[in-house]
């Protein structure tokens, strides 16, 4: 799907959402479920009275030599589930574009979330999913990876009294062969199997609209390693390692329609190939806008 077509199912999702009335407006992760920017909760993101609560989104990431760029709709279903769709655009450092043939990544990701348990005082809400990927074959091709795959996930999410407020704590497991969220592909020669990745989000509230937090995501290592040997020859140095992910953000909820997060990120190591495309130490910013109807 190209970056035009993206902008389109934007629209289309933005003019769905007529549909139904508001409810309660929280942040968006950016695989598209309701969450952190890494991490889904196992809140429902516009869930509320209504059976059905529709919402558009749209991210904007970037960090020294990557930008990414994401629009979607994610369809709330009462206090109890989330679909959601999210069309994902990276654009890549020339640099590195002349190395493997493409000047971008795009993937587009179909999800659902069902929460399980409520939650009930101390004991957290668990919520579990999965997001079906479906990327441009050119990168993973590149890189010996499937161009499709399937996240598993798991979360369990409180919100406790905290220091004269309230602290969100989330813990999330993935069952995942997700290659940097899937944007290079899943797997790789030698590492077709799943593997258990790990994610914390903390969030406090500064006031009942205003959240300050920040998150921890992890990848698997070495699924790219085959790749990694493989360019070594050519490119001495390279380095595909997936580095883990953090943020730190703050999330703006000002009514039952709106949702604003901005964030610092830090994503490590991004196919570094040494004198020839640096992308190591990939730091940046990202900002997100939800808003139900």
């Amino acid at each position: 799907m190209t970056l035009r077509k993206c902008y389109l199912v934007g629209i289309i999702a933005v003019a769905m959402t007529i549909i139904a009335p508001g409810a309660e407006a929280l942040p968006i992760m950016l695989e598209g479920a309701g969450g952190g920017g890494l991490n889904p909760w196992a809140l429902i993101a516009n869930g509320g009275k209504s059976l059905v609560t529709p919402a558009a989104f749209g991210t904007y990431g970037t960090t020294r030599n990557y930008n990414i760029y994401s629009v979607g709709a994610n369809f709330s279903i009462k206090n109890y589930a989330e679909i959601y769709f999210d069309h994902q655009y990276l654009s890549l450092p020339n640099s590195l574009s002349n190395v493997v043939g493409t000047n971008s990544s795009e993937q587009s990701i179909v999800g659902g979330k069902l929460q399980v348990y409520p939650g009930n005082g101390v004991i957290p809400a668990v919520a579990v999913g999965l997001n079906a990927h479906f990327v441009n074959d050119t990168i993973p091709d590149e890189l010996g990876a499937s161009s499709q795959g399937v996240d598993f996930y798991a979360a369990a999410t409180g919100i406790y009294p905290f220091m004269g407020s309230k602290l969100l704590v989330d813990g999330t497991l993935w069952a995942t062969k997700a290659n940097y969220m899937g944007l290079l592909g899943f797997g790789g020669q030698g590492h077709n199997g799943y593997t258990i990745q790990e994610g914390i989000s903390l969030g406090y509230f500064l006031a009942k609209d205003v959240m300050l937090g920040a998150e921890w995501r992890s990848f698997p290592t070495d699924s790219l390693g085959a790749a990694q040997a493989s360019m070594q020859a050519s490119y001495p140095g390279a380095d595909l390692k997936q580095s883990d992910w953090y943020d730190g953000f703050i999330a703006y909820m000002p009514n039952h329609h709106l949702s604003v997060v901005a964030a610092f990120m830090s994503l490590g190591n991004m196919v570094n190939l040494p004198k020839v495309s640096n992308n190591a130490n990939q730091n940046g910013f990202y900002l997100n806008v939800n808003a139900s109807f």
